[in-house]
């Protein structure tokens, strides 16, 4: 792949011009869609209901008023994870990762196609859902929504949708190619801002000045501190001095080199294991205290397992034997790996404990001012936002940030020549 040499402001006018084509696709309806009916449905019946509310917000508003691209980068989205599944239970799939670049444009046709039949079943059950009448509740809902029924109607939402899905991969990879930051991420975030600030504009309406100033400042503290925890977690860790024997003429020397760090580090998952949890309870509604600490326990599970299944212990132990290394006042062997096996546990609790707090925070921020339920977003929901938001705020720093270091290398470099 060619190296983006563009300067940041063409390349944050590409990332604007996607965003827009994006949302544009995300707001014209479908052929046989009655906008204006189907507009005032979504606006009578979504208020208060925070499944519903929800998925509104992953799909940026597109599912329930049948746009173009119903369900926006979701499908995208859903893609990667499953193709990265695929490749670990196929020796074949994962031999592609080997082969150069050969190798990641076949993966990247299969990522197309995956995302590919992904819209196409997303489409058709979003297509007979649609010709049902169930896509919104009420016994009305379904009435001269669609000016087409029957199989007319299920083949043009099936097809839109099926078609949008790798339209919506092409774009992404465009905005990361020539814009900034990373495109998927970019869109996400897009389609969360697009329905959130609505959503709590709801607040307003229903509750009045004075119940909105007390839900935006729960929300805003919500994704302040869930944001702030996962930062922490991604930059917390623990930097284990090391010691590198120093070998000349055949005779092992003590002293070695300056001594280094092995750096024993988080799972890096940040929002993941929270959001998911979030997400797999959002269906259900228990009482207060169960439902949170269920939510807990999940994320703190999708968390161990994310732990368990980073770097191996006893494999930096060989590494490290095999080089020359050493833990000072710990020999090598079977005590290097008991003292890393330690530490790493001790790390491993600390993640656990934190993804567990950033699952409950949001609800626990909500229930504080009496926002738990009544409105169309939730904890769920601030989650989502939060997620979005650091993932793609990173990358477009991140790709800033490489691009001043490289306009300044550029500039030393014309400076020493002249």
């Amino acid at each position: 792949m060619s190296v983006n040499r563009s300067g940041p402001a063409v390349r944050a006018a590409v990332t604007l011009g996607g965003v827009v084509l994006f949302r544009l696709g995300q707001s014209l309806p479908q052929p046989g869609v009655d906008p204006a009916v189907l507009r005032r449905v979504a606006d009578r019946t979504l208020p208060g209901d925070q499944l519903r509310g929800l998925v509104d917000l992953v799909t940026g508003g597109g599912l329930y008023r049948l746009a173009l691209l119903p369900f926006g980068a979701l499908v995208v989205f859903l893609a990667r994870p499953l193709l990265l599944g695929l490749t670990r239970v196929s020796p074949r799939l994962a031999a592609l990762r080997e082969e150069g670049e050969a190798g990641r444009a076949v993966l990247r046709r299969l990522e197309a196609w995956t995302t590919l039949v992904l819209g196409l079943l997303g489409g058709l059950a979003l297509g007979l859902v649609a010709d049902t009448g169930r896509l919104l509740p009420g016994p009305a809902a379904g009435d001269g929504v669609l000016r087409w029924h029957g199989v007319p109607a299920v083949a043009a939402i099936t097809g839109c949708t099926a078609l949008g899905a790798p339209a919506v991969l092409a774009l992404a990879r465009w905005m990361t190619r020539y814009g900034l930051g990373h495109g998927l991420a970019v869109l996400l975030l897009a389609q969360v801002l697009a329905v959130l600030p609505g959503q709590l504009w709801d607040v307003e309406r229903e509750s009045g000045p004075a119940g909105y100033a007390l839900v935006l400042v729960a929300a805003l503290f919500a994704l302040a501190a869930t944001t702030a925890l996962v930062i922490a977690g991604r930059r917390g860790g623990r930097h284990v001095p090391v010691q590198y024997a120093r070998r000349m003429i055949g005779v092992r020397r003590s002293g070695g080199r300056e001594p280094t760090y092995l750096p024993l580090v988080l799972s890096h998952r940040g929002f993941v294991p929270a959001v998911t949890a979030a997400l797999l309870l959002a269906p259900f509604t228990p009482p207060r205290l169960p439902y949170l600490v269920l939510l807990f326990a999940i994320a703190a599970l999708g968390a161990a397992v994310a732990v368990r299944a980073g770097d191996s212990v006893p494999g930096q132990a060989r590494v490290m034997e095999r080089e020359g290394a050493f833990i000072p006042g710990i020999r090598p062997g079977r005590p290097t790996v008991a003292y890393l096996t330690y530490v790493r546990g001790r790390l491993a609790v600390a993640e656990v404990l934190g993804t567990g707090l950033v699952a409950v925070l949001p609800t626990l921020a909500l229930a504080a001012v009496g926002a738990a339920d009544g409105y169309r977003f939730g904890g769920a929901s601030l989650l989502v936002a939060a997620g979005t938001a650091l993932g793609a705020v990173g990358s477009v720093l991140g790709d800033v940030q490489e691009a001043t270091a490289t306009r300044r290398y550029a500039e030393y470099v014309t400076e020493r020549r002249s």
